[in-house]
């Protein structure tokens, strides 16, 4: 069996040559091979300089380099590499993933043991105990422990820093929708799942997130996010997706839609100076992640989501965002 892992990035030089030799040194066993196709989208850094001499000239067997205009996600250069892949199951990570030296492997037995089409396999990006203590990794990690001890997760598990689906399914139900900045995977997985798509967790899949997300950038990074949300709702107002993102809407039902409301009013009464000052005097601010710079950040993350989030829908006037009438990039 042959992978092909997609490695979309940008201006990444700097993380490259840490995560490079764990792509270039995975252990696997007779019947596995695997390919690593990088797609540089539209890096102004060195990033292709540190990918030619760290990947290319060193493991030529092993690494694939091609490089596109900026297109602002992710979408884009996920697309671009799986339709020059080579293998039979397309293994997505993200370019600040280091992956534990068998997850190529963890992710070739589960397709050698599900050889449907329909079974696809998503594992771990986990934030390394080192890097737990920046404020900022308390925003990187995913919610397994929701889907942990379970086989088949929902859709909107379908996490592009570590799934792997076949590649003649994907070419022939999916492929990411490049309308999308943010969530591409998700309604990527929405799509999959239409085409009957059995989405497996797979924990013993696993890679480092080595988040590069400085505090400074986290109000971009919520304004991005909230206004992507309201998009991403418009394209799937699914009640599964609706409850993941904490819109408040009737779809809920009645006792979901008041406990969500209660929660919600809860958040306005927390969310405020006096409460923030006093984070800030308990050490919120002192560069070390705890429990209180974990609130502290997470109410004005979530403020700021909120507020991009109703920005968009204004914008949209309560309709479809303009950027979602625009015909798919991969049309």
């Amino acid at each position: 069996m042959l992978i092909s892992v997609i490695v979309p990035t940008f201006n990444r030089a700097r993380l490259l040559p840490t995560t490079i030799p764990a792509l270039a040194s995975q252990e696997l066993r007779d019947g596995v091979r695997y390919e690593v196709i990088f797609v540089s989208n539209g890096s102004t850094d060195d990033t292709e300089e540190v990918i030619r001499r760290e990947a290319l000239e060193k493991h030529p067997g092993i690494f694939r380099y091609y490089r596109r205009e900026p297109s602002g996600g992710g979408a884009a250069p996920r697309n671009t590499a799986m339709r020059v892949a080579r293998g039979e199951v397309l293994l997505n990570i993200d370019d600040d993933v280091k992956p534990d030296l068998d997850l190529v492997l963890r992710h070739a037995e589960f397709h050698m043991s599900h050889p449907d089409q329909r079974d696809a396999a998503v594992g771990e990006a986990y934030v390394p105990d080192r890097i737990r203590g920046d404020p900022v990794s308390f925003f990187h990690e995913y919610p397994y422990d929701s889907i942990r001890g379970r086989d088949v997760v929902a859709y909107d598990y379908f996490w592009s820093c570590n799934v792997s689906v076949k590649r003649d399914f994907m070419l022939e139900h999916g492929m990411f929708d490049e309308r999308f900045l943010f969530n591409e995977d998700v309604v990527l997985g929405h799509k999959l799942d239409r085409a009957g798509m059995r989405l497996h967790f797979l924990p013993a899949a696993r890679g480092e997130h080595l988040h590069q997300l400085k505090l400074e950038g986290l109000r971009a990074k919520a304004h991005h996010a909230g206004r992507w949300i309201y998009a991403t709702v418009q394209e799937l107002p699914d009640k599964e997706v609706i409850e993941r993102y904490g819109v408040l809407s009737p779809r809920l039902g009645g006792r979901l839609y008041a406990k969500r409301l209660v929660r919600r009013i809860a958040f306005r009464i927390v969310d405020n100076p006096v409460t923030h000052a006093v984070l800030r005097a308990l050490g919120a601010e002192n560069g070390k992640r705890s429990r209180w710079s974990d609130m502290h950040y997470g109410l004005l993350h979530r403020r700021w989501v909120v507020a991009a989030y109703h920005e968009a829908r204004r914008e949209a006037g309560g309709g479809k965002p303009a950027v979602l009438s625009a015909p798919p990039g991969n049309a």
